[in-house]
């Protein structure tokens, strides 16, 4: 580099810098994904009170319309990475490209279409879970119940879909901080009142729960369109324009290779979940212990994904290609910080995790070791796929989608289901075999979502991470 190009060089981020900045992104979207979970938690643990028929009828309605839904939302990724794009070309005087309302309008429009294809899939659930084989009170509550949850997919899905994308993307992740789990709790005191009835309200029993799900998507959608329309630099770009189809379509080019590829991981454990009930109820226990563990811890590494999404794509704009790289090293520091740390205690203390859920002696003993091995497995599980996350969220920062869709439909099908399904069904394996299906399925994703990376971001910018 000669002497001339030094001289005007712009000053290097530091690491320490890099990380701080990943946190504050994370942490917001972390808060908002556990706030979602427990909203899940929740609603199970108030039905429990109404009996097993309503848990399971619950249950699988919720499980159904929100696994429906993000995946839709998921087309709305590409709108985070344009926003987080134009605002580090903004900010370091490359202004080019797209103007942030524009992208935002697009993206609004982009939700409406997305919501109709989701609505029609969601107003046919009646018939999907008769085809899943599902009891006649399923089928037919489970239908009301998901008819009563269509009232919030609009703004559920619209509204706080394009929130969830674009405020981390403008520097206001900090309005999801608290609106997320006032969100839970908000949903966990009407889940209570309208199904027993209490502050005078009705007491709708099972159908209380889906109008709380749907009150609440309603109340926290106004409450941050409130608070949006407060910050004055929000509330300019929340201006409308007119929209472009070559926008439209460039959202598409990103979003729906985002869009398959949640729906490919969303698959995996869907599968991998009814493989474990045909082995019979001890072995679907132990999965469904492991898994939820696992997915509470991987809510830090997808809001670590998430950041690194957004600042990849922000140093990109800046024409910052050595500072994307650092921002991708930072998010790929924390992940592993993160998951060696929760691996261990899933590797060391399995017992005592699989006795929170436990919480009597076990009369099936073979449960409660069926249990802590797949915890075992768990600790490995739990590095690969913090690593994916982060591999994946840095790609899409670089506006590269369809690729690593390819890589997790093959991974995820060959590797995760078929490898899992052999082990377990062929070789004897049992659940431990659908377990160690997922961690390779995982590993083969991260490995060559890494490699993809290095040559993508870190070779170009002429140097490794």
């Amino acid at each position: 580099m000669s002497t001339l190009r030094m001289k005007h060089a712009a000053p290097v981020v530091g690491m320490s810098t890099h990380i701080r900045t990943l946190i504050q992104v994370g942490l917001p979207l972390a808060l908002s994904q556990l706030s979602e979970m427990a909203m899940g938690v929740t609603d199970t643990v108030l039905l429990g009170s109404l009996g097993v028929d309503a848990v399971a009828i619950g249950g699988i309605s919720n499980n159904f319309f929100f696994t429906t839904m993000i995946s839709f939302q998921a087309v709305l990724g590409g709108v985070g990475v344009l926003l987080s794009h134009s605002r580090g070309g903004v900010e370091h005087g490359h202004e080019g490209g797209h103007d942030r309302r524009s992208i935002i309008s697009a993206g609004v429009v982009l939700s409406l279409l997305a919501f109709v294809p989701c609505l029609i899939l969601l107003l046919c659930s009646g018939r999907i879970f008769g085809l899943m084989g599902e009891p006649v009170m399923v089928i037919g509550q489970g239908g009301q119940f998901i008819n009563v949850l269509l009232y919030a997919l609009l703004p559920n899905l619209v509204f706080l879909g394009l929130c969830r994308v674009a405020l981390p993307s403008l520097g206001a992740e900090s309005l999801l901080l608290w609106t997320m789990p006032a969100m839970a709790l908000c949903n966990g005191v009407l889940n209570a009142a309208l199904i027993h009835g209490w502050f005078g309200l009705p007491a709708y029993g099972l159908f209380g729960s889906a109008h709380a799900t749907m009150l609440t998507g309603w109340a926290m959608s106004f409450v941050l369109l409130l608070l949006c329309l407060l910050r004055p630099g929000l509330r300019e770009l929340l201006k409308p324009v007119r929209v472009h189809w070559p926008l439209i379509r460039e959202l598409l080019v990103l979003g729906l290779p985002m869009m398959i590829t949640a729906a490919a991981e969303l698959l995996l454990f869907q599968i991998t979940t009814l493989n474990a009930g045909r082995l019979g109820t001890r072995s679907l226990a132990a999965h469904q212990v492991a898994l939820n563990t696992v997915s509470l811890f991987f809510m830090v590494c997808l809001a670590i994904g998430q950041a690194a999404n957004v600042r990849v794509a922000y140093w990109r704009g800046a024409k910052r290609q050595d500072e994307a790289c650092r921002a991708s090293s930072g998010a790929l520091l924390l992940v592993l910080a993160w998951t060696v740390l929760t691996g261990l205690v899933l590797m060391l203390r399995p017992d005592r995790i699989a006795s929170l859920y436990y919480t009597d002696t076990p009369s099936d003993v073979g449960t409660f070791g069926m249990t802590v091995l797949l915890l075992k497995i768990a600790g490995i599980f739990q590095i690969v796929d913090g690593v994916q996350a982060v591999c994946n969220g840095a790609l899409r920062g670089c506006g590269d989608t369809f690729v690593p869709m390819m890589i997790s439909i093959i991974s995820y099908g060959v590797v995760g289901i078929g490898l899992g399904y052999w082990l377990a069904f062929h070789r004897g394996y049992g659940v431990e075999g659908l377990w160690i299906g997922l961690a390779a399925g995982l590993g083969v994703t991260a490995f060559a979502l890494g490699a993809r990376l290095y040559l993508l971001l870190y070779r170009r910018a002429g140097r490794g991470p």
